[in-house]
């Protein structure tokens, strides 16, 4: 009986010996990072059996448990993740939030000192020293954008170099767990099945380290090993071996890193399915924002060097020569087009312009060829348009003007085209002498003082300086006539065979005969022949003549001007005094049909005038048209109008204007681009895609600001969650401890009594 209450009391204090040194463990990991609680699991051992029932044989250990909660743990690492994420994306925005908003160092304020400067031109457009302000203020405003997208290449620089950095860590981790992996089968093997649990929690530390990188997936095989998931599946550790990943080129920009993965023989590229934790954000940071934010940017300063200096070049500087370029020309130099590494055609080069800066999008965009079809894409909404002209020819989408330069594109090639990234960067001053810049308009229009008419002309401008001619021109106000001539019909006389009449065609204005046609008199061969017969007369009859010939129309005006009406009468006359025959003809060159039943035909034209024509210096005819109060006259590159009621014969000058002192007309012009609707095919001006810009990235700040605070009350959460399961709580400890030494105690009690009575026994034995 008495081995029996001994075994009984070794069993207890060995038992409460081991749980003393579980709680001690415990007590000495309560600062160790991923550590779970363990607990001792207690089971009597197998009683004897006797003839009166089953005696106890003390307690055994059945197992050491780790405090452990598995759907617990798979929350804690996907919040994890997330917040790592949202973390990681807002740290990055506020950058650049930071960097767009900042009220010294931003971009607005040096654009409104630009402007503002522009202002100050153009109510002093022959001081010096105010155009020498505006130069220091466009310095100030390419260095900024120069500075701004400086900043933008330095943080994707940067990105290129934590993703590295962050796939090395990944692949660090993978391998650690493949290694634990490794020790627990063997734990596991060769302790009778028992669960190694700090190598169990050293693991799970490892894949909560991962998740903090990227978003992972966890399923445990049968041998007790983990394998871990990334991506849409990539395995990265299996069993006990780890898989890594690896960084790679862009498949357009080798300046671009990209996560790949290897697959058989290959490389997939992961970047776009990874998910969660820090690489993820900057992933998404690199997508979602800084690409937006580099082509906002470029966008503005394409859109305002390009308008610029297209309004610019169609001024005058102070020398009277025409502008040219204000800013450095972006549109032929900026756009990128990268062609894929996977190309067949390697020696293909194709020329991408932007040749029309007001329909640009701000984009980037694909260029493919699939058989026969090449195709370009948006990349920001995929709308696809089907090239016909490409590459036979130029094809111009969007304002970007594509044309295959050299060589051939095969099936399965495929471009990406960057317009506008790389133009803030490409931004310069073109003029540094105060005196070329061109605030003046190369022509001045005047009304003529004898106009009886209320019309007036507007100041006039030039709207292609390639197409400028510098001349002096006129503008007359005139009535478009039927007039016309050809040698062949019109003017034919048909004299009927029933009298033998001596047919004769007179055209009158203002009753005074101004060309006279016997019949088998040569016909007048054209409209200019006609106006010659009609300008002979002019100091009789008040009226002169113009042809257009391009239009072929013939107008006449008052000369001298008058407010009042003239007519054109025609007749068909027999020289000799005989009665015409009714069948008698003629087509007369205003057009009226006469016969011999009626052989005059008068027309009244009103003295407010419905036509005007321009003439150069030479006299020569430059345009023509119907007139309408306001509406343009554009010839030879310059546009001017007339707006009020103008008579016939009234008349207006436009000249070259040789000195741009005084004049601030183009100043003005090029002032109101800070607010016309220059961008986004006449939607948006420059401030507006800036503004677009700013909120978008702020919006994209705030958003990211929301998300890490909500996803990291999760992760606080999951956290204390976690930490009441598995955590170590020091007041337990020791109440177990306490608890622990107590059965020690008493088994010890026990031992001491089992010898107690052995002792009996051999005393009794001895006497």
């Amino acid at each position: 009986m008495a081995g029996g209450i001994l075994a009984s009391g070794v069993s207890g204090l060995l038992s409460a010996q081991r749980a003393l040194a579980t709680v001690a463990n415990n007590i000495t990991n309560v600062n160790t990072e991923g550590y779970s609680r363990q607990r001792v699991e207690f089971a009597a051992r197998t009683p004897d059996a006797t003839g009166y029932g089953f005696v106890g044989n003390g307690v055994t250990i059945s197992s050491i448990e780790r405090s452990f909660d598995t759907f617990v743990t798979s929350q804690l690492r996907s919040s994890t993740s997330s917040s790592e994420q949202a973390s990681e994306f807002n740290k990055l925005a506020s950058r650049v939030n930071n960097l767009l908003v900042d009220a010294d160092a931003g971009l607005m304020p040096s654009m409104q000192a630009f402007f503002n400067s522009v202002q100050l031109v153009s109510e002093s457009p022959g001081d010096n020293v105010v155009r020498q302000t505006l130069i220091s203020d466009s310095e100030t405003l390419v260095a900024r954008f120069q500075s701004f997208s400086q900043n933008l290449a330095d943080t994707r620089s940067s990105l290129n170099q934590t993703i590295q950095t962050e796939v090395n860590e990944i692949n660090g981790l993978t391998t650690a767990i493949g290694d634990v992996n490794r020790e627990i089968s063997s734990a596991i093997s060769n302790g009778s099945g028992n669960t190694p649990n700090d190598l169990l929690d050293k693991r799970d530390q490892l894949v909560l380290e991962l998740s903090k990188y990227v978003s992972v997936t966890a399923v445990e095989d049968g041998s007790g090993a983990l394998n871990i998931f990334v991506g849409t599946g990539q395995a990265v550790v299996v069993g006990f071996e780890s898989r890594n990943l690896l960084t790679m080129n862009n498949r357009y920009d080798p300046e671009q890193l990209e996560i790949g993965f290897a697959a058989g023989s290959g490389t997939v590229e992961l970047s776009a399915q990874l998910r969660g934790g820090s690489l993820g954000g900057l992933l998404n940071f690199r997508t979602q924002l800084l690409d937006s934010a580099e082509d906002g940017l470029g966008y503005i300063a394409m859109g305002l060097a390009e308008t610029f200096n297209q309004q610019h070049r169609l001024g005058i500087d102070l020398n009277g020569a025409l502008g040219g370029d204000y800013f450095n020309s972006l549109g032929g130099s900026t756009p990128q087009i990268l062609g894929n590494q996977n190309n067949v055609s390697s020696a293909s080069q194709i020329d991408v312009s932007v040749t029309d800066v007001n329909q640009l999008t701000g984009s980037n965009y694909r260029l493919d060829r699939t058989g026969t079809n090449y195709t370009l894409t948006n990349l920001d909404n995929n709308n696809t348009v089907l090239l016909t002209s490409f590459p036979g020819g130029t094809e111009t989408v969007d304002g970007i003007t594509l044309d295959l330069i050299v060589g051939t594109i095969a099936n399965g090639d495929s471009f990406l085209i960057r317009p506008v990234r790389n133009a803030a960067q490409n931004m310069g001053l073109s003029v540094s002498d105060p005196s070329s810049i061109a605030m003046a308009v190369p022509v001045r229009a005047t009304n003529a003082l004898e106009n009886t008419g209320s019309g007036a002309i507007s100041s006039g401008s030039v709207t292609n300086s390639a197409a400028y001619i510098a001349d002096s021109y006129s503008v007359i106000m005139a009535d478009t006539t039927s007039g016309d001539a050809d040698g062949t019909t019109i003017g034919l006389m048909n004299d009927d065979v029933a009298t033998a009449n001596t047919l004769q065609y007179r055209l009158m204005i203002n009753g005074t005969a101004v060309y006279t046609q016997n019949e088998g008199d040569p016909l007048l061969a054209d409209q200019d022949a006609l106006a010659a017969q009609i300008n002979l007369s002019t100091a009789t009859t008040g009226v002169r003549a113009y042809v257009d010939n391009v239009s072929g129309t013939l107008y006449m005006a008052q000369d001298p001007r008058s407010a009042l009406p003239f007519t054109v009468t025609e007749e068909l006359l027999d020289s000799g005094a005989i009665a015409l025959d009714v069948a008698d003809s003629v087509t007369g060159y205003f057009g009226a049909a006469l016969t011999g039943a009626a052989p005059s035909n008068t027309v009244t034209y009103g003295g407010v005038a419905d036509s005007y024509i321009v003439l150069d210096s030479t006299g020569n005819t430059e345009a023509s048209g119907l007139y309408t109060s306001g509406d343009p006259i554009a010839f030879n590159g310059i546009e001017a109008s007339v707006s009020g009621a103008a008579n016939s014969g009234d008349s207006f000058s436009i000249v070259h204007n040789s000195s741009g002192v005084s004049d601030n007309r183009n100043a003005l012009l090029l002032g109101a681009l800070q607010i016309n609707l220059t961008l986004g095919g006449g939607t948006s001006s420059y401030e507006d895609i800036f503004g677009s810009l700013v909120a978008d990235v702020a919006s994209q700040t705030r958003q990211s600001e929301i998300s890490s605070k909500a996803n990291n009350s999760i992760l606080q959460a999951n956290l204390e969650e976690r930490a009441s399961i598995a955590g170590v709580n020091l007041d337990e400890e020791a109440a177990s401890m306490m608890q622990y030494q107590q059965a020690y105690q008493a088994a010890a009690q026990v031992i001491s009594a089992a010898d107690s009575m052995f002792q009996t026994l051999l005393n009794s034995i001895g006497r």
